[in-house]
């Protein structure tokens, strides 16, 4: 039988469970973005406690972006010491960590809110030399690699989805050429900084002509023939509905993905009891899960289950933490 807390193989990682923890919003900032001791103590909970694989806080590109202020900051002049202390936190606990990039405006120096259609060929360029410097960032502070949040409706997510993205060069129009400044992206990373590059995805859109399934299906697999080395699925809440019985959404989805690609297969979305997750673990190929919020409401929670043998997270799905935009648990903080 499997289990969440089985030892296992992640790509080139070693990890000691299936757990993903995936962070959300960043608030326990002092003036200029030095982080507060509490996020170290977050990450000790987080690291000791059995989880696989960490996932940081989302970071924005741009001091002007919607969420920055509402983002773990890769800008201010203490960063590299900072979250190289974060990393060898992790580390020293056997855990490897993936910096998350997430940003929902673009400057492209014209326009500091530069949708995907106004975009030139330069200004592609630009936005591609950018996150290539982040991902370089994040190695000099000592994560393993980046995780780039082009999900939800952050600014990648809307790039590649037909519903905004109606350019007419190579960059619009096809799934192929809506992915070509992506695709582009993990070959600069990979050639410049082979690092883990990892991606976290909408299974579906749930807009009218919008992203289906059946291409983001598609673009996970272009996304890997083009050295993605892992993929996380989740969704837009609105577009986030559970089935009659109550279950996972895209179970299925997920599945297929897991049987038609050889790279690791990350299902996210609404998964707080440990029973629930070792019967996917057992009537399914989905091997790992990310969880947000039950890391929120208790840091630590995995060393609990562990210890049982089974357990329920005391997240109670208020949504406080992500509506609130806080790195804090409302109902139990």
């Amino acid at each position: 039988m499997k289990d969440i807390f089985d030892q296992v193989q992640f790509a080139n990682f070693s990890l000691k469970s299936r757990i993903i923890r995936t962070g959300g919003w960043e608030r326990e900032t002092e003036d200029g973005g030095f982080i507060k001791p509490s996020v170290f103590d977050r990450y000790e909970n987080i690291s000791k406690s059995g989880v696989g694989l960490i996932v940081s806080e989302m970071f924005a590109l741009d001091p002007k972006d919607r969420f920055y202020h509402y983002c773990a900051n890769m800008n201010y002049k203490g960063f590299i010491k900072d979250y190289k202390q974060i990393t060898e936190i992790a580390h020293k606990n056997e855990v490897p960590i993936l910096g998350q990039l997430a940003f929902f405006f673009y400057d492209d120096g014209v326009n500091q809110k530069a949708e995907p259609n106004d975009l030139t060929v330069e200004g592609i360029r630009k936005l591609q030399a950018e996150i290539v410097i982040a991902a370089k960032k994040f190695s000099f502070a000592g994560f393993d690699g980046i995780q780039i949040n082009m999900a939800h409706n952050f600014y990648l997510a809307r790039f590649i989805n037909p519903y905004f993205n109606q350019r007419t060069d190579d960059y619009g129009g096809n799934t192929e050429n809506r992915v070509r400044v992506v695709v582009e992206i993990i070959k600069l990373i990979k050639k410049m900084l082979g690092c883990h590059v990892s991606f976290r995805i909408n299974a579906v859109d749930g807009r009218k002509g919008g992203m289906t399934l059946d291409e983001s299906f598609e673009i996970a697999k272009i996304f890997a023939k083009n050295g993605a080395d892992s993929v996380q699925i989740t969704a837009r809440t609105i577009s986030f509905n559970f089935g009659e019985d109550g279950g996972h959404a895209f179970l299925s989805y997920a599945n297929r993905l897991v049987n038609e690609l050889d790279i690791p297969i990350i299902l996210g979305g609404t998964l707080r009891d440990m029973k629930t997750m070792n019967e996917i673990l057992n009537t399914t190929n989905i091997g790992f899960f990310s969880l947000v919020k039950p890391f929120v409401a208790q840091a630590d929670f995995l060393s609990e289950w562990k210890e049982k043998g089974d357990g329920v997270s005391r997240c109670k799905g208020c949504n406080n933490c992500y509506a609130k935009k806080e790195s804090k648990c409302f109902q139990f903080d």
